[in-house]
């Protein structure tokens, strides 16, 4: 059994827990600022998704240096990203979704709720927290492991709760499946969620292939400028960063060093 499926079990005990939903309200009037929007707005200098994480499975050091969610708003807030995701999962990650309740009261900028999503409670409770988006992951459509309700339902029940919805690829037969979903936006992951390696090449080949699927980011993997670049010669139109910034002692530098350089965004 790989990773995806184990965390896929554990995810739909965890949710029914009732400290699922603690520190949560109710569902604001409206959902949180469009991250498409400001993904495409900021495409030509390379949007910046900053992810909030406490964990990072898969990693030589999976436990993260330890800052609040506050702490986090405070040190990357100098040089304001595009938008903001945050993992909400509790096995293995150590989130949950009160991190985006905080973050949300901490900024305007759109957030991404970042889980397994396998139920539509959890896009209720996506809501509930001040989400702008959610991730949802394309290899649940696949018939070797398939999500308990529909990938393509799930974004319709997203939508209907109007929450954008970002689309994860990791391999290009997934591809297949994007256009059945109703996805605003698409994210090729570097990692294989089974085996939680890194694997640039088989991404590198997705990114290639999805050229015509936009706004298009990158996800993961980026430890620095030459990652960041790589994505940007690769035609994304933004790019996700999470546990180097976390490690960071100077994440505004760190930041700043990751934009696009010496190339036009993509057509």
């Amino acid at each position: 059994m790989g990773f995806l499926e184990e965390i896929l079990a554990e995810t739909r005990r965890s949710i029914r827990q009732s400290g699922y939903v603690e520190g949560l309200g109710p569902a604001p009037g409206r959902p949180g600022p469009s991250l498409r929007r400001a993904v495409e707005r900021d495409r030509a200098r390379g949007a910046l998704v900053v992810e909030y994480k406490r964990v990072s499975p898969g990693s030589d050091r999976p436990v993260l240096p330890e800052r609040s969610v506050a702490e986090f708003a405070r040190a990357i807030g100098p040089t304001p990203p595009t938008a903001y995701s945050c993992v909400a999962a509790t096995p293995r990650f150590g989130g949950r979704p009160g991190d985006i309740a905080e973050l949300r009261r901490k900024t305007d900028l759109p957030i991404l709720f970042k889980e397994f999503v396998v139920d539509p409670l959890q896009l209720d409770v996506a809501r509930r927290a001040g989400a702008s988006a959610v991730l949802l992951i394309a290899r649940l459509g696949l018939p070797e492991l398939p999500a308990p309700v529909p990938i393509p339902e799930l974004a319709r029940a997203a939508h209907e709760r109007g929450l954008e919805v970002l689309l994860e690829l990791h391999a290009r037969g997934e591809l297949k499946l994007t256009g059945d979903v109703e996805a605003d936006m698409y994210g090729v992951n570097v990692r294989d969620l089974d085996s939680l390696r890194i694997e640039r090449p088989t991404a590198e080949a997705t990114l290639g292939a999805a050229h015509h699927l936009r706004p298009l980011l990158g996800l993961s993997g980026v430890e620095g400028p030459a990652e960041a670049q790589r994505f940007w010669e690769l035609g994304a139109d933004g790019i996700l960063v999470g546990s180097a910034v976390a490690r960071s002692s100077d994440p505004v530098t760190f930041l700043r060093s990751l934009g696009r350089r010496g190339r036009e965004a993509p057509p």
